[in-house]
């Protein structure tokens, strides 16, 4: 290894720096969330991704989605890829331009952990189901105005998404500030980072939220629901 990731050696160990060189970490959504805890991860050293988004830049992303512009039209995970690679010439990322569904999140398939930085209900809780079927670790993050939340599931050890996110609708059009995005895509890479390195977590079955308005933050036990079909009793 060399002094590219000496600064956090002492926090992750060789081990755990070892482990992220050769995770493979599957991010499904591509925007605020997506392109942020991309650059975090890569940064810290993982080089292989698996990335999925059907869009294309639009005007309104970019004070948040800060590796696009209005004018390239190509989807974007597959400007995504290319990031990474310019950050790390070692990196490599298979692109998937189609939305997320219970079907296609076998895309995934092989990877250490997914990132749930999707924008709406329906994919998150299919993408969910199938890595709690499929033993994959999902690191959830959602943000809406100033207010934020992360959650980690590890199937086997924690409730599923499901049980967590089951009754919540989607807000249309839910306001979004580029810095507020970039701190709850820091914490929701922060999770991703200490899952693959093996370090322990205390938001692994518990929801984090911070509302950036007053800077509270909590952090509240998920309890499994009764009628899932995965972690009920």
């Amino acid at each position: 290894m060399n002094g590219r990731y000496e600064r956090q050696m002492p926090i992750v160990g060789e081990e755990g720096q070892a482990r992220l060189m050769g995770a493979r970490v599957g991010i499904a959504g591509c925007g605020g969330l997506g392109v942020n805890a991309l650059t975090c991860l890569v940064e810290a050293g993982v080089m292989d991704f698996v990335l999925c988004d059907p869009d294309v830049p639009d005007i309104s992303n970019l004070n948040r989605q800060f590796i696009y512009s209005a004018g390239d039209l190509r989807p974007k995970c597959a400007i995504s890829a290319e990031w990474a690679l310019a950050l790390n010439y070692s990196s490599m990322a298979d692109a998937h331009a189609e939305p997320v569904t219970y079907e296609s999140a076998a895309m995934f398939s092989g990877c250490t952990v997914v990132l749930d930085c999707l924008d709406n209900i329906e994919s998150r809780l299919a993408l969910g189901d199938w890595c709690a079927e499929n033993g994959v670790p999902l690191v959830h993050a959602g943000v809406t105005g100033n207010h934020g939340q992360v959650t980690v599931c590890v199937p086997g050890e924690t409730p599923c998404l499901r049980c967590m996110i089951g009754t919540l609708k989607d807000a249309e059009n839910p306001p979004n500030m580029g810095s507020t995005v970039s701190v709850i895509a820091g914490i929701q890479a922060t999770e991703a980072i200490r899952l693959i390195a093996g370090l322990p977590s205390k938001a692994r079955g518990r929801l984090i939220t911070v509302d950036m308005q007053d800077w509270s933050i909590g952090s509240t036990e998920i309890s499994s629901n009764s009628s899932c079909e995965r972690c009920g009793s």
